[in-house]
């Protein structure tokens, strides 16, 4: 399955482009100049992959290996591998490649060349490579949303055989105790009867799994410092914190809020043509959990009551322009929150407007007005 074109060229480093599949992975090696030094289809399996990694080595000339793959299929098991087989391993982002290198032909050969040229002239746009606490952090949350999706679909199976006869209930949660106690003194015909306790038992057994995993959570969050800054924030538990440093990772990749919220997608889209400005609904580009776990936060507001949160601002933008568009509103403006307190490494806090005269820009503001007040007269 290989076709080996191995030469002995004394080079810095080496550049692999790798094309990662379910089932084979093309390899491309170059040399600074862009000189074909090897290319091989191989299966993708592990001891094929350290295989021929090792024999690239071998055959390098003592020059060091730097190899870019694009985020798709099992990267994270083969990206840990191949970096610890001591190759430079860069994470090639999916979209942007896409727009750089687009061409009528594409094979898998071709896809692994693009990635080692622009692997080697220093153009690869990259993706961020998530350290493993940051990927088990991933796992945790998805895990549990997997738990949560399950059991809203064996509750709609529910849903479905009361709809099948006719049955209408008054409870505001069905599968409290109320509405379990209904349920069970429904008179059914088999099958139906049978099914609906089944169902009935797997809602209980996903809930004690979620609770598992909810426990899990929440020691995590307890063993994370950044993690417990989070939860400070009104309306942000200890899932949604874990789940918001899942997506972050490092708060420092992060330049600036604005370039956070555009990670999320949470910032509007802007058409611009001579002197013509539009801004348009949001992008919803970036971290579709990241955005999807702040609007939930941001609907949550209104139930923050030991602490207040952003309720009155959801709520003013909410009666002005409706509930999406002040959801999201309150999700940016959460997100500069978070922003700063991991920036600043300090927990949220509610100022006393009384208390803001004491403040260092308050003090600030109050010299230059007096200045200015004394230039004035």
């Amino acid at each position: 399955m290989q076709e080996t074109m191995i030469q002995s060229v004394k080079a810095d480093k080496l550049f692999i482009g790798m094309d990662l599949h379910k089932n084979t992975s093309t390899f491309v090696v170059k040399d600074k100049d862009g000189k074909l030094i090897n290319s091989a289809k191989v299966l993708t399996d592990k001891n094929d992959v350290t295989r021929y990694i090792n024999s690239i080595k071998r055959n390098s000339d003592g020059r060091d290996l730097s190899l870019a793959v694009e985020p798709v299929s099992q990267w994270y098991y083969y990206a840990d591998l191949i970096e610890n087989l001591g190759v430079d391993v860069h994470l090639a982002h999916p979209m942007e490649v896409k727009a750089i290198a687009h061409a009528r032909i594409k094979t898998d050969k071709i896809d692994a060349a693009v990635l080692a040229d622009l692997l080697r002239t220093n153009f690869l746009p990259e993706a961020y490579f998530s350290p493993a606490e940051v990927r088990s952090w991933k796992e945790q949350c998805r895990f549990r949303a997997s738990l949560i999706n399950l059991r809203t679909q064996v509750k709609n199976k529910v849903h479905a055989i009361l709809f099948k006869h006719s049955l209408k209930h008054t409870f505001s949660n069905l599968f409290g105790k109320g509405g379990r106690r209904w349920l069970a003194g429904l008179e059914l015909k088999d099958p139906f009867k049978g099914n609906l306790d089944k169902y009935l038992l797997l809602v209980d057994y996903l809930t004690e799994q979620i609770v598992l995993a909810e426990e899990i959570i929440t020691n995590t969050v307890i063993n994370c410092p950044q993690a417990k800054l989070l939860i400070s924030i009104p309306g942000i538990s200890y899932c949604s914190a874990l789940t918001i440093m899942a997506e972050i990772g490092e708060i420092d990749r992060f330049i600036s809020v604005k370039h956070l919220q555009s990670y999320a997608g949470l910032i509007p889209s802007t058409y611009n043509s001579g002197d013509k400005q539009i801004h348009g609904r949001i992008t919803k580009r970036g971290s579709k959990w990241l955005r999807w776990i702040m609007i939930e936060s941001a609907y949550h507001q209104m139930n923050c009551k030991r602490i207040p949160g952003f309720g009155a601002y959801y709520n003013g933008i909410k009666i002005r322009k409706g509930t999406k568009t002040a959801a999201v509103a309150t999700a940016r403006k959460l997100l500069a929150v978070v922003w700063r307190l991991l920036k600043d490494n300090r927990p949220y806090e509610v100022i006393d407007p009384r208390c803001w005269k004491s403040r260092p820009i308050a003090s600030k503001i109050s010299s230059v007005s007096a200045v200015v007040s004394t230039m004035a007269g």
